[in-house]
């Protein structure tokens, strides 16, 4: 069987869509075999065909083998299994509420003869090697019991293996029609190749369909995300539409502010310069600048004299620099003759009062 194709596929690839058609309509069949009007198409029906009744007549062979092998294994178990085994079917019986009938098949098994039991044993490993014995091995088993009283034993056979098979559907057909009366359950026995094609070819087309399903969903998320992104897209050029001019106004409106801020800062500096140009004119900067030598000159006329001061003073034993000891006989000598000589002028000053006053 081809496997499916997504149709957003197909319809995104128009060439791809009419080959894929041509494909599978006239090249191929559903199956996925050519189509073809060959003669020799033919006879690959007919070795197809042939092939499928081999294989029928196989599984039919497998069937009756299981039948017999399930007929034959419970009276080669021992006595405590046999009885377990049957309560168990017993107990199973009651639990599908089947017929009192169908524990005949069972009875009739456990008193089959030994014989019986012996061909039930032995028959599934010769069908299986008979093919491959040669014919004096076969002529040999053959003419031993119990292969040579299968003329007597084959209706027993029967039987049983009949029994065994009409167990094992009637099993099979509580299972497909768990809702058929245990009574009626036999007229579902024809039915079941059938059913169980049916029930096949179901879950095939459900997994089919739960394939395609899941490529639908595939393509439908896919469209919808796409769809989710265009609206996404969409909504931001609405924004940009809505808000963009406004932000831009803003914009401009702060480098206008800017610019109008650097005007005024010029324009204050320019007045700041009239006004000093106004309050300081020509000749009171020549005034100012003669003003300023004029100290610059006093400054060094008196760094000079304190600098002639602080020689004196050295002169006379007195040090004004911090960290220098000069000569204390000296220094004191010449305080002394600084107080006296100050109480002179303070007494020749009043002498010359009462003087003045007396004159």
């Amino acid at each position: 069987m081809l496997p499916p194709i997504d149709e957003a596929i197909l319809k995104n690839n128009p060439d791809f869509e009419r080959l894929y058609k041509t494909v599978t309509g006239s090249l191929l069949n559903a199956d996925g075999s050519t189509k073809s009007n060959d003669p020799a198409a033919k006879k690959r029906d007919a070795v197809r065909d042939e092939l499928r009744a081999h294989r029928l007549k196989a599984t039919k062979q497998h069937l009756l083998r299981r039948a017999i092998v399930a007929a034959a294994t419970p009276e080669a178990s021992t006595g405590s299994a046999v009885q377990s085994k049957q309560q168990q079917q017993q107990s199973q019986l009651r639990r599908t509420r089947s017929v009192p009938q169908n524990q005949q098949p069972r009875d009739s098994v456990s008193a089959l003869p030994p014989e019986i039991l012996d061909l039930l044993l032995l028959l599934p490993p010769f069908l299986s090697n008979a093919s491959s014995m040669p014919n004096s091995s076969l002529a040999l088993i053959l003419s031993r019991p119990p292969f040579s009283e299968l003329n007597t034993l084959f209706p027993i056979l029967t039987a049983t293996l009949s029994a065994t098979l009409s167990r094992q559907t009637k099993a099979l057909a509580r299972v497909l029609n768990p809702h058929t009366n245990p009574s009626y359950i036999h007229r579902s026995i024809p039915t079941l190749a059938s059913t169980t094609a049916d029930l096949q070819a179901s879950i095939s087309n459900s997994s089919n369909s739960l394939s395609r399903s899941r490529q639908r969903a595939t393509h439908d998320l896919t469209t919808h995300l796409s769809q989710h992104a265009r609206a996404l897209a969409q909504l931001v050029r609405v924004l940009e539409s809505k808000h963009g001019p406004a932000a831009r106004s803003a914009e401009l409106r702060a480098a206008d502010a800017g610019l109008e801020s650097q005007i005024w800062a010029l324009a204050a500096e320019a007045l700041l310069w009239d006004a000093r140009r106004t309050v300081y004119p020509p000749e009171a900067q020549r005034a100012l600048a003669n003003y300023r030598r004029h100290l610059g000159d006093a400054r060094m006329r008196l760094a000079d004299a304190v600098r002639v001061r602080e020689t004196e003073l050295g002169d006379y034993g007195m040090s004004i620099i911090e960290g220098e000891s000069g000569d204390e006989t000296k220094e004191r000598t010449m305080r002394e003759i600084a107080r006296v000589w100050r109480e002179m002028e303070t007494r020749l000053n009043e002498i010359k009062a009462d003087l003045d006053r007396l004159g």
